[in-house]
Formats: structure tokens, C-alpha cells, sequence
């Protein structure tokens, strides 16, 4: 009964993004984010798309209704990136998948019932968009040793320092800010997680241009940016917990673009007939059927209510391996034409610039075969 369920759910998210897709977001340049060049360049658009996938019910399904959800099955949830992904349309705006993927879930676990009512229905319908202030120049794959301090000013803390890799905080109105509140010695205590104000004075935003041509991510500098403590979120000192879950949660949601993009990468690479002899990369072809194999024991788990674990790693460490390596073989064997962007075959060029965002984003491959090695195979440091 359930799995009838499940396919007609399916079904019927297909029909609509069928009826409802306009032309112009339907997405043509392989792994491009958008149509025609920058989330930026489509605001608008994107924004009012957004709010007719939350209205069409395909936004927030897992959420609580008094805080704007559906509260329905949150398998349907992945159901829903599965075909927007093969369909090849947005889910909503790019631009807010962090609210939807990261800040909504911490702050329905530890947020205060103001936080909730104040921010989680507008993450819902893309009138609040989000960024991360995680990373630091000196604090990527060992984010314990991040330097930006939040001093202590009784009913504010003043925040100084540095961080980048922040995906849309040129456009972002709110960042999730991991900050310091004791000594960096201390490493994973005195970490908090807040609230800041992306309008807020002492911000300054500038944007990375990325080998890809495009510019998502950004550096952020914070000189003397005042936070009131009611932005902290969870208690004082005790944010690395919730960035772990956070970031968990975050991967379980990306399964289904990863194994898609990786699916994609193998069509388009035996499609473009440039990789001559197919057994150069069977092995690549093998790992992606392997790792879809996991994908639906993932997907199984969740429909038995049981929260996976290091299969999430996996499937993302083995899927975005594949498609790199698959279009790195596809770019070396083709000629030099294959570089420009006129050439029907740039897409794989495109493909293998974008493809280390998968590799690296949302915590290293190299970080996480750490992870597994240390915490499930209980192999020594």
C-alpha cells in the first residue's frame, strides 16, 4: 500500500512540473544551476517559481503546518528532488536551498519558538534567502579551528573575522554563523551558532569568480557586527553539535541531485561518442550502479523511519568520484575544441569544472573516508 502511495506521488509530481515549468527555467547547460547564467541574473523569476512549488506543495512537506508545512511523509520529500532533478528544474531558487536544507532544520531542533514563527515560513516560501558562515581561509576540512570571535557585550556580542566559500551571500538576507565565544584551544567547545543579519553594519560581501565563470560564492568580512543574544541559537558554546547534524541532514537531501548528476555524467559522456573504447570507463559506470544499489537501501530506511548513517557518505563520496572522473577521461580525450564554450561539447567541459563542487562542498570526499575510516571501521587516526 505504501509503495502505491509513493508512485502516485511521483506521478503526480511529474504531471505538474510538465503543466507548470515555464520554458525559460528548464535547464539545458549540463550541472549549470540555471538556465542562461547566474541565480542573480533570474532573481525575480526564481523567487515567484519558489513560491508556486511551496503553494503546489512540494516545498516543506516534512515541516510542521504551524510553522508553514505540510507534515506529511518526508520520503516524499526526496521523491520530490529525485524528479525535479531528472526533469531539470529548480527546486524553487537555488538561491534558498541552504534555508530549506540546513537553517530550517536546526532551527525546528534547537531554534526558540520566536526564531521559528520568525524566520521558517519565509525560508518556505523564498522570501528569506540564507547563507553559511562556516568555513574560514584557515578553516576549511578542520572547521574546529575557526578564528571568527563573537565577544561577549552583556545583551550582544560583537563579531569579528572572516569567512568564505559562502554560497549566494551576495543575495542572501540572513547567515548561519558558526562563531567563537572562548578560547580556539578549546576547539570544539565554546563554538556558537547565531543569527546575523546580513544588512546588519561592518558586513562586507564580495564575490568569488569561480573557474566555471560563475559567481556563487563569496568572502565575508565582519568588523565589529553587532548580534543580539537573541539570535544564538541552541545555548551559548554548544553550536558544534548542531552544525554536525546540520551537515548530516544536508547530505541525506543532496542523495538524490548527486546520484542524478552522476547518472547524467555517464549518458552525456557515452552520448558525445568521444570516449572511443566503452571499457575505459566501465569501472566509473560500475561504481554508479553500485552506488545506486546503496541509494535505494538509503531510500528504504527512510521509508522504515530509520535515520541512515555513513550510507549518506558513501553515496556521495562514490557518486561525485564517477562523474569527475568521467569527465575529466571525456575532456582529455577530446580535442582542443572541447574547451570552448561554442563547441557542442563544452557541456563536459562545463561538467568537470563544476563537477569539484560535488567532491569537495558539503564536506570534503577526503574528509568523509576520514569519518568512515575512524568511526565505522574503527581503523587508527
Amino acid at each position: 500500500m505504501a509503495e502505491d502511495v509513493y508512485e502516485e506521488f511521483r506521478i503526480k509530481v511529474r504531471e505538474w512540473l510538465i503543466k507548470n515549468t515555464p520554458e525559460s527555467l528548464r535547464r539545458r547547460e549540463l550541472l549549470s544551476p540555471v538556465v542562461g547564467g547566474g541565480v542573480e541574473e533570474k532573481i525575480n523569476e526564481l523567487k515567484a517559481w519558489h513560491k508556486k512549488v511551496y503553494e503546489a506543495g512540494f516545498i516543506g512537506i516534512w515541516w510542521p503546518k504551524e510553522y508553514g508545512g505540510y507534515e506529511d511523509d518526508p520520503v516524499k520529500e526526496i521523491i520530490v528532488y529525485e524528479e525535479f532533478m531528472k526533469f531539470g528544474a529548480p527546486l524553487g531558487n537555488p538561491a534558498s536551498i541552504l534555508g530549506l536544507t540546513v537553517v530550517g532544520p536546526i532551527l525546528l531542533i534547537a531554534g526558540t519558538e520566536e526564531q521559528k514563527k520568525k524566520y521558517l515560513k519565509r525560508i518556505l516560501t523564498g522570501e528569506d534567502i540564507w547563507c553559511e558562515g562556516l568555513s574560514e581561509p584557515a578553516a576549511g576540512s578542520d572547521l574546529a579551528s575557526i578564528q571568527t570571535e563573537a565577544i561577549d557585550k552583556g545583551d550582544h556580542f560583537i563579531i569579528r573575522g572572516q569567512k568564505i566559500w559562502s554560497s549566494y551571500a551576495h543575495l542572501a538576507d540572513y547567515m548561519l554563523l558558526l562563531a567563537r565565544t572562548g578560547r580556539p584551544e578549546d576547539r570544539y567547545k565554546n563554538l556558537t551558532l547565531m543569527i546575523v543579519d546580513m544588512k546588519s553594519p561592518g558586513i562586507t560581501v564580495k564575490p568569488i569568480k569561480q573557474i566555471t565563470g560563475l559567481s556563487e560564492f563569496n568572502i565575508e568580512y565582519f568588523d565589529d557586527v553587532k548580534v543580539p543574544k537573541e539570535n544564538v541559537i541552541g545555548k551559548v558554546n554548544e553550536g558544534w553539535k548542531l552544525v554536525v547534524q546540520a551537515l548530516n541532514f544536508e547530505r541525506l537531501l543532496l542523495m538524490p541531485p548527486t546520484i542524478i548528476s552522476a547518472e547524467i555524467a555517464a549518458k552525456e559522456v557515452i552520448r558525445s561518442k568521444v570516449i572511443k573504447n566503452i571499457e575505459q570507463i566501465e569501472d566509473e559506470i560500475l561504481d554508479i550502479l553500485a552506488v545506486k544499489i546503496l541509494y535505494e537501501r538509503v531510500f528504504d530506511l527512510l521509508k522504515r523511519k530509520i535515520i541512515p548513517g555513513p550510507e549518506v557518505a558513501s553515496v556521495k563520496i562514490v557518486a561525485t568520484d564517477a562523474a569527475q572522473k568521467l569527465y575529466r577521461k571525456a575532456v582529455e580525450e577530446g580535442d582542443y575544441s572541447i574547451l570552448f564554450r561554442e563547441s557542442n561539447l563544452f557541456g563536459l567541459t562545463f561538467g568537470l569544472l563544476s563537477s569539484f563542487v560535488g567532491t569537495i562542498g558539503g564536506g570534503t570526499n577526503e574528509v568523509l573516508r576520514n569519518l568512515i575510516g575512524e568511526h565505522v571501521l574503527k581503523l587508527p587516526k
